[in-house]
């Protein structure tokens, strides 16, 4: 093991010399996620999508964004399996002398949130994205966080098979490439429906445009953040980092070994920065420094943790800390509220959660405050995000919580810098508690 504990500490000595150099250039500052617009479907990626495909968009490129994506999109279906996709992949194939070549396309327009008309109020929507010419109508549809209404795409392909073109295609992106849940919309062959990945295709065909706009720094930059969060939301890796763990790790031939090594990686880089957090947090007057951390398996099985033992449990589901946020006890002294930062993991994300908890006195143990409800609202002032994922509040302990850095795969402590997660986490906390205090 002594080749791969070299490769780790090889990685850890990369990882941490690359995100020091973007600290200093400034590598990290990011439009889209100072303004909170990394997950929004419509106003964030949509828009940006359709903008880049659209000849007469602001960026001034014409054709050059949407030839790129035809071209991505013909090398992607060239191995699919889609019985729809024949028409598709004539019109591509009778397409490419010109997407090859350097003169325009022509007669294309992109639209975005395009209204569908119906008899019937079930059957109006809007589309996402429409790409439109003479012969070809192709719908993109945009999924992120949200799932499909019922019979939504049943509704945009019987919208599609009405147009009077050759070619009808329906797209249906997603971070991951999952198919929708309706898998027989689309039959007989008459619209072509292909699944594609902001993961693989969005990214590759990004790198695509990167590289064709060196000249034209708003563009180039623009573009370079917009990857930036596409490779969040998608839990991939900045390039360099990425191009770091290809040459030390990567390279392992042995597939269960690469997976260790990595899941060792992401450990040290957690438990130095849960150990960080906990220092900031004593600095801030926040925690007393003699606090433990804590691991919960249930609302009444919690373990506590000392800091010279953390790094056994890293990696643990509900790991955190639990820090009492006000002098004064709760119905005679037994009970007060607290504030918890925790690390979640499940089959579909890993994130942090933070909020507040009604909590025992002495232990800080999450307790049921469902019979207590109506006397601490001032502390129920976080909304969770995702309401469909929303716990029955009280029954586990939480007064309210959120998401913080909301992942599809737990890379945060490897994109960013530990000081830059650490101040992101502390300024939200700071943020929850003068809420309560209102």
């Amino acid at each position: 093991m002594s080749g791969p504990q070299n490769n780790l500490k090889e990685v850890l000595r990369k990882i941490q010399e690359i995100q020091k150099s973007a600290e200093l250039t400034g590598e990290n500052f990011n439009v889209f996620s100072i303004l909170d617009r990394e997950r929004k479907e419509v106003t964030t990626h949509s828009a940006i999508i359709a903008e880049l495909l659209n000849p007469h968009g602001s960026h001034g490129q014409e054709t050059l964004f949407l030839k790129l994506f035809l071209k991505q999109l013909q090398a992607t279906i060239l191995n699919s399996s889609s019985e729809s996709s024949g028409c598709l992949k004539s019109f591509l194939e009778r397409l490419k002398p010109t997407i090859d070549a350097s003169n325009e396309l022509t007669g294309f327009k992109v639209r975005t949130e395009k209204f569908i008309f119906g008899p019937e109020e079930e059957e109006k929507g809007f589309l996402d994205i429409v790409i439109e010419s003479d012969d070809v109508y192709i719908v993109i549809e945009n999924k992120i966080d949200t799932e499909d209404a019922e019979r939504q795409l049943e509704k945009y392909c019987n919208h599609i098979k009405e147009i009077k073109k050759d070619t009808k295609v329906l797209l249906y992106l997603t971070p991951e490439g999952k198919g929708p849940n309706n898998l027989t919309l689309c039959d007989k062959g008459e619209v072509a429906l292909e699944y594609l990945s902001y993961k693989d295709f969005i990214i590759k065909w990004l790198d695509k445009c990167i590289t064709k706009v060196s000249n034209f720094p708003r563009i180039w930059e623009t573009l370079h953040q917009y990857q930036m969060i596409v490779r969040k939301l998608t839990g991939r890796l900045p390039s360099k980092i990425e191009d770091a763990l290809n040459k030390y790790i990567l390279e392992e031939k042995s597939e269960e070994l690469k997976r260790k090594i990595l899941e060792e990686l992401q450990h040290k880089l957690q438990c130095e920065f849960w150990k960080e957090l906990k220092e900031q947090l004593v600095e801030e007057k926040l925690v007393d420094k003699n606090s433990k951390f804590q691991l919960y398996k249930s609302v009444n099985d919690y373990k506590e943790i000392p800091d010279e033992e953390l790094g056994r449990y890293i990696g643990h589901n509900f790991l955190g800390l639990t820090f009492s946020i006000r002098n004064g006890l709760l119905y005679g002294g037994k009970y007060k509220v607290a504030f918890r930062v925790d690390y979640q993991k499940t089959p579909n994300y890993h994130c942090f959660n933070y909020g507040f908890v009604f909590c025992t006195k002495d232990t800080l143990q999450k307790v049921n405050i469902e019979q207590y409800k109506g006397d601490l609202e001032q502390y129920m002032r976080l909304e969770h995000p995702h309401e469909k994922n929303k716990p029955s509040h009280g029954q586990d302990g939480w007064l309210s919580w959120k998401y913080f850095q909301y992942e599809r795969e737990f890379v945060v402590f490897i994109t960013e810098s530990k000081e830059t997660l650490i101040r992101k986490l502390i300024s939200e906390i700071k943020l929850a508690l003068s809420k309560a205090r209102q």
